[in-house]
């Protein structure tokens, strides 16, 4: 070997090294004990902020040794160690704070609930050399008697969290940077008048992953024996949104499919997730498949299999073809006509996005949403068919009913039911070349709020924009995504109208499967519209129990437009229902209901580029 083979050699050899170094080294673990005290009375309490590593603190050189073993152990004894160290009367145990995170990432912000009081941890780090990190803390705390009570948690909670995200809500406890050594907790004294916190604080580097306990969840039916994945027989592409697919989320959604001995699909889990949207839509298309049946000893049986769906833009630009090629013929009147309606609709949509920005109302919000039954109850009842559950009733001669009845199984809770109420200052603004609504909160829950602006900012209320929706189906730019047909004629407010049909190409147009659109035949003003799919954001709770259940929840979102400005009609009311299939036989329980009300229209034409004329 001569001298410039082993240089390369050595170079190589140097760059595994260091890739092995790096690879050893790439998390950390973070873990905050926050503890609050109550000074002796007496005492003087402190006057700044105090850093006191556990290597260099011969009063805490005691903990070293805990720091490694439990965390309930180490907790105890930093108490211990304190009350005596700082002369404390009391020392509470507030939380235990414990994320990890690449070294490389930033740390999430972390909120801490209680029912009116939540704290709120910010970090950021760099790291200093392999054995230190400087970490800035920045922990607040809501302000005293910011949250009001209610009688249920769950709006408490809500009311709580939403108050972490409002700084003028929250009272600022420390904002420091330190200077931490891995395996080297230190202790952290924070002045807070006569009641003083104090945090605890270890780092350490590439933990062993631990078994992680996860929240209850539904468990799966018991499944046959796996085997190789049969031929599919029949197929029905899932939906892959325009969004997500512009946004380039591709990759396979893992599922474990169970079959009968005919073939058809009886249960669909998702084993490996990629999107919650796109899970949701791969267990749909998966419910209508059907599959060559499993033999055995040349008899078929119910079997279940592994099967993996690739989402991938190719396949759907290959099937957007496939369809435009093979589209239906129609007659040159009828394409006519349609076209004719939709040129119309395009332009009536460009007025409507127009008028939608020089306008506010007031806008009520009113929610009300049922729970899933509990999870050991779901866990009876999900995989079961309703041809499991009898209901035996006997008509006796006098026309009297006799017999027994099973009791019907609900998966929705009867009790477990959340109401919310908004009144919010509503107005259409454009951003970043995109319209969005804004909504300043006036009231929430029967309750003014009266402290400072307070913007309602979910994306479950704004995904269901009266007018963003309809542009999404009727605009210019969004018209090559479906395709249309005129499905007959009503009256609407007293107007005449064509009902407009519009299917997606691809099954699914960004969350919408189908709509109908009541168009005015004069002026082609958009009187009313239904739209049927879940949307893509602000409905993951749907989307995952309806992957969980195994089945196709019922969504319709309603728009009336009843308000006349210049030619335009502007919304009146917006209704959502979402309505999951029963195990009954052709019934369906209520998820939510949701209604979305505008009054008092204020109108505004912009005068300048600086000056507003109301």
């Amino acid at each position: 070997m001569d001298k410039k083979q082993r240089m390369w050699l050595f170079i190589i050899a140097l760059l595994l090294l260091v890739d092995i170094s790096l690879a050893g080294r790439n998390e950390i673990t973070i873990r905050i004990w926050l503890f609050q005290g109550t000074m002796i009375e007496g005492e003087p309490g402190l006057s700044q902020v105090e850093l006191m590593p556990l290597s260099s603190t011969p009063e805490l050189s005691s903990l070293r040794a805990l720091a490694e073993g439990s965390e309930h152990d180490f907790r105890d004894a930093v108490i211990d160690t304190l009350l005596d160290l700082k002369k404390l009367r009391t020392l509470n145990d507030l939380f235990l704070f414990k994320q990890t995170q690449r070294e490389d990432l930033p740390f999430p912000g972390k909120v801490v609930l209680g029912r009116q009081i939540a704290y709120r941890i910010d970090l950021s780090h760099k790291v200093l050399s392999p054995m230190k990190v400087a970490l800035r803390v920045v922990l607040s705390k809501t302000k005293e008697g910011i949250i009001r009570p209610e009688k249920e948690d769950r709006i408490m909670l809500r009311n709580t969290f939403e108050a972490t995200r409002d700084k003028q809500k929250m009272h600022l406890i420390v904002d420091q940077t330190l200077t931490v050594g891995l395996n080297d907790p230190v202790v952290v004294s924070v002045p807070n008048e006569n009641r003083p916190y104090f945090m605890a604080i270890k780092l350490t580097a590439n933990e062993p992953e631990l078994k992680r306990r996860t929240s209850p969840t539904l468990k799966s039916p018991p499944m046959p024996k796996l085997v190789p994945a049969p031929q599919p027989v029949d197929k029905v592409l899932p939906s892959y949104p325009e969004e997500l697919r512009r946004r380039g989320i591709t990759g396979e959604v893992g599922l474990r499919i169970a079959i009968d001995e005919n073939g058809t699909v009886r249960y669909v889990h998702v084993a490996s997730s990629l999107h919650p949207y796109l899970d949701y839509a791969a267990c749909q298309a998966f419910w209508q498949w059907r599959f060559e049946p499993v033999l055995q000893k040349g008899k078929p049986v119910p079997a279940a299999f592994d099967y993996a769906f690739n989402f991938d833009p190719r396949v759907y630009a290959e099937e957007l073809t496939y369809i435009e090629e093979n589209a239906a013929v129609v007659s040159a009147t009828t394409r006519e006509q349609t076209e004719r309606i939709l040129n119309g609709c395009a332009e009536y949509c460009r007025k409507l996005a127009d008028a939608a920005l020089f306008y506010t109302s007031e806008e009520t919000i009113k929610e009300t949403t049922h729970s899933l039954a509990h999870p050991d109850r779901l866990a009876e009842l999900v995989g079961r068919f309703p041809s499991d559950y009898a209901v035996q009733v006997t008509e006796s001669a006098d026309g009297q009913m006799t017999g027994w009845i099973v009791d019907r199984p609900q998966i929705m809770s009867i009790g477990n039911v959340e109401r919310i109420r908004y009144n919010c200052d509503y107005q259409m603004i454009r951003r970043f070349g995109e319209i969005k609504e804004r909504r300043i909160v006036l009231k929430e829950n029967g309750r003014k709020v009266l402290d400072e602006v307070r913007l309602l900012e979910e994306d479950r209320y704004s995904t269901l924009s009266p007018v963003v929706s309809l542009l999404k189906i009727l605009d210019k730019d969004h018209q090559p995504l479906f395709n249309y047909r005129i499905c007959g004629e009503k009256k609407v407010s007293g107007k005449d109208a064509y009902v407009l049909e519009a299917v997606p190409k691809f099954g699914d147009a960004d969350g919408v499967c189908s709509a109908k659109v009541w168009v005015e035949k004069g002026g082609f003003q958009i009187l009313k519209s239904e739209i049927e799919g879940v949307p893509l954001y602000g409905y993951d709770d749907v989307l995952r129990e309806a992957v969980f259940l195994n089945i196709k929840p019922f969504y319709l979102r309603t728009y009336e437009y009843k308000v006349e400005k210049n030619g335009v009609m502007l919304p009146d009311r917006t209704t959502v229902q979402i309505k999951y299939p029963s195990l009954m036989p052709n019934r369906r329980e209520t998820k939510s209901r949701i209604e979305l009300t505008y009054k008092d229209f204020k109108f505004f034409i912009v005068e300048t580029e600086t000056a507003i004329k109301k």
